[in-house]
């Protein structure tokens, strides 16, 4: 009774009776008789009988084959090391299932090892396990799935069905690389099995892929399981990480960042590697390194969005990450303007942050406020390494209060990029403010020696400190995509003055404006308004000539050329401009579409009698011709471009030499205006350059005889001119040649002194020219000439610029032909 109450009174007070946390019961192994004794309470429990003493087999057989390895190595390191050894294992006992057990083993003497064994679970039957096998494979906390030797799933939790959006039928009897994101290296997964068949278990984080498509970040532990019928599985423990990124923060598993998902600077060289092997050229190739303005509020989760979109809805090739908040991006440049790469690199950049303002004004904010530097491959970098080195080099040029956010490694670069922003700048507010001027070009008519048309080009404002020319205005309008805006307003100002220039020049005068389209724009629609702008100015269309450079664009689509047909048929002429360079190309010559051909300024510039580009317009004038094509000879700026265009039969004529563009106001006011040069010109058949070698090849001073004696024997002339910066400073003949040679001189019984003579430099042999002649010198004063001056005649330009040589032979043949 008082036993009772005293258990009462402790269980009041909360001080209930304290019961031993485990069992614990002693036994020995005689190692000279291999006999195994112990406690009775454990004979009971693990043989249900009594003895004495067994033979330690007998004990052993009580352990599950697989687990008698562990027993062994146990009992081994207690005999070898002095030491208390614990281990775990499972005995087969009779009146349960089975029983989970500790060992604790020590060596006593030479004879004998000692120890005790507690019984940490018995399971009494297969309800139990069956029970408790659920409640531990179906838990609420972690993803469970087991394997076949091979990797296929034979089975998998409720938990992992939902962390990876597969039902368990979908994926049983698949291997689990269905759940690879591809995001590790080989490498990784190398470690992987390495760890596996030393160890027998690997623990790790990886990114898997959801049934969705999505990669997600997870804790995962496989172990190997071998069973004692020769059967093999994994098991695999998986927890989603995917609402702790802070814990994977920085850090690095297979080459990949796990927060952003996105490769680390080594392997992004790699694939930047990759990536300039398998480009046509690898200088077309940029490195942005960028350091977005992320809020410190939840900045983990704006690090993957971040990185998540930059790899998904960006023009980058490949993307990387680096600490610190640091993105990398590899950019390929398209290359449209071989000769401004600036315009090149701007507009791969400026598509490039478009996109992420197409993402959002948060997101946009984030690459606005901060850091971006930027290396180009070819230009301040000649590998992937130093490309990404020199980008992050020039990201930590940017301080805090610094008001540039983008810089380049390459300075002339960086100025040339921050001009190029300064215009485009410029350029908006000229055509927010209306501030846009139009500028008229007289097209003479060299037949009927009168202005034909107009052309009407834009101006806009000079920018202080800048000096800019319209064609440089006209790109940038086509690079931040305002060209249309441009031309609008172009063509409205030309259509509401030209009825001035008509009433100043004559009813038959026409006007030209620029369009310049591009495979984003609406063509269709730009001419139906341009068409709607005729009307409205009271403009006849039979006045009006579309000029395009990009005519490709034009004529591309059907719906197009239908309303150019119908512009056609209104009287509307259709004009390649620039023809020769960009878009204006021999195919669309054929185009019935076509009306007027304008040739560019680049065949026109500095063009000679003779030379190739004089016959290569000579030639595509006829082409035209034939094809009843009007030609435009356009930049003629020089009176000898004048001439040699005036020779050739171009129609019509326009450039700086005859008058520049002006202002409506200062084109009415001059009552010389338009009045086409009096001196005229030399025509090709009585110019004098008609009796000059141009094939003739010529020397540099420094040039040695070698080079001499080669050009003599590819040539029948016996004289060479001897240029020096486009002046010809005198002759080499074959004769002075001859003198400095010697039999020996190129055979097998050539001495050194010989071979030295091929090194002698021509000037050492050069003789002056007595004669020099303009090469316009009129065929008829050769006769005289051929009497009074010394041969050969150096003809000269206006600036004393080598033209050719006339020798005595072409002038001999010349007089007894004519």
């Amino acid at each position: 009774m008082n036993d009772v109450m005293s258990h009462l009174a402790n269980t009041e007070s909360g001080m209930e009776e304290k019961k031993p946390k485990y069992l614990v019961y002693d036994w020995e192994i005689n190692l000279a008789t291999q006999e195994f004794s112990c406690d009775h309470d454990v004979q009971q429990l693990f043989f249900a009988q009594s003895f004495d003493s067994l033979p330690v087999n007998e004990f052993l057989k009580l352990v599950p084959r697989q687990q008698k390895k562990t027993i062994k190595a146990a009992f081994r390191k207690a005999l070898v090391s002095d030491q208390e050894v614990y281990c775990h294992c499972c005995l087969l006992i009779p009146n349960a299932l089975f029983a989970y057990v500790e060992l604790s083993i020590s060596r006593h003497g030479d004879q004998q090892l000692k120890g005790s064994v507690s019984p940490c679970m018995i399971v009494p039957g297969a309800t139990e396990a069956a029970e408790l096998f659920y409640s531990i494979f179906e838990n609420q906390h972690q993803g469970i799935v087991v394997t076949d030797a091979e990797t296929r799933i034979l089975a998998c939790n409720y938990k992992f069905e939902s962390m990876s959006g597969y039902l368990r039928h979908e994926i049983v009897g698949l291997k689990t690389h269905i759940f690879n994101s591809s995001q590790h290296d080989e490498h990784y997964f190398q470690q992987l099995w390495d760890a596996l068949n030393d160890a027998g278990y690997w623990s790790g984080v990886l990114l898997s892929r959801h049934a969705n498509g999505e990669v997600f970040p997870q804790n995962l532990t496989i172990q190997s399981i071998s069973l004692s019928n020769g059967k093999h599985y994994y098991l695999g423990f998986y927890s989603d990480l995917s609402s702790h990124l802070d814990r994977i923060e920085d850090i690095n598993c297979g080459g990949v960042d796990l927060l952003t998902q996105l490769p680390v600077s080594e392997r992004f060289i790699n694939d930047l590697e990759r990536q300039c092997e398998i480009k046509e050229s690898a200088n077309n190739l940029l490195v942005v390194a960028m350091q977005p303005n992320l809020s410190s509020d939840n900045v983990t989760n704006l690090k993957r969005q971040f990185a998540q979109y930059l790899k998904a809805h960006t023009n980058a090739v490949c993307c990387g990450y680096m600490d610190g908040g640091r993105f990398l991006a590899a950019l390929p440049i398209v290359v449209e303007s071989p000769n401004e790469p600036i315009r090149d690199i701007a507009k791969t950049l400026g598509l490039f942050f478009q996109c992420f303002k197409q993402g959002g004004e948060v997101l946009h904010t984030q690459v606005k406020t901060g850091k971006v530097g930027v290396s180009i491959y070819g230009v301040d970098a000649d590998t992937p390494r130093r490309l990404v080195s020199h980008a992050c080099q020039t990201l930590l040029e940017l301080q805090p209060g610094d008001r540039r956010t983008m810089v380049f490694y390459e300075r002339e670069i960086h100025h040339q990029i921050e001009r190029k922003k300064r215009l485009e700048t410029h350029l908006l507010q000229a055509l927010d403010n209306g501030d846009v001027e139009v500028r008229f070009q007289p097209i003479f008519d060299l037949k009927a020696r009168r202005i034909e048309r107009f052309e009407a080009l834009c101006h806009i404002p000079p920018l202080e400190g800048e000096e800019v020319k319209t064609p440089e205005y006209i790109a940038i309008a086509q690079d931040i995509n305002q060209h249309t805006r441009l031309d609008a307003w172009v063509t409205g100002l030309a259509l509401n003055q030209f009825k001035l220039l008509s009433q100043k020049f004559g009813d038959h005068v026409e006007l030209s404006i620029n369009r310049s389209f591009s495979d984003d724009d609406d063509v269709y629609e730009e001419l139906k308004k341009l068409s709607l702008a005729l009307d409205k100015a009271d403009v006849s269309p039979d006045k009006l000539t579309i000029e395009c450079t990009n005519v490709a664009f034009l004529l591309g689509k059907e719906k197009n050329r239908q309303i150019i047909q119908l512009l056609r048929e209104a009287g509307v002429s259709i004009a390649v401009d620039g023809f020769g360079t960009g878009y204006a190309s021999f195919g669309y010559l054929k185009d019935p579409l076509i009306d007027v051909l304008k040739i560019n300024r680049q065949f026109i510039a500095n063009v000679q009698p003779n030379s190739r580009e004089y016959v290569l317009i000579d030639t595509l004038i006829q082409l035209s011709h034939k094809l009843g094509l009007t030609v435009v000879a356009e930049g003629v700026d020089s009176e000898q471009e004048w001439q040699a265009v005036s020779q050739l039969g171009v129609e019509y004529v326009q450039g700086n030499y005859i008058a520049p563009p002006q202002q409506l106001e200062q084109i009415i006011t001059q009552n010389d205006y338009g009045q086409l040069p009096e001196n005229g010109f030399v025509e090709p058949s009585h110019s004098i350059i008609r009796l000059a070698n141009l094939q003739l090849k010529y020397l540099d001073p420094g040039d040695p005889l070698s080079l001499a004696y080669q050009y003599f024997e590819d040539s029948h002339s016996d004289i060479l001119p001897v240029i020096d910066k486009k002046q010809c400073v005198g002759v080499v003949d074959r004769a002075a040649v001859n003198l400095h040679m010697t039999p020996n001189m190129g055979t097998d019984l050539e001495s050194s002194k010989e071979q030295g003579n091929w090194s002698k430099s021509v000037n050492r042999m050069m003789k002056p020219v007595k004669c020099t002649l303009s090469y316009l010198t009129d065929l008829n004063e050769v006769r005289h000439l051929a009497t009074t001056e010394p041969f050969p005649w150096l003809l000269v330009d206006e600036k004393g610029h080598y033209k050719g040589l006339v020798e005595s032979f072409s002038v001999i043949k010349y007089l007894a032909d004519s």
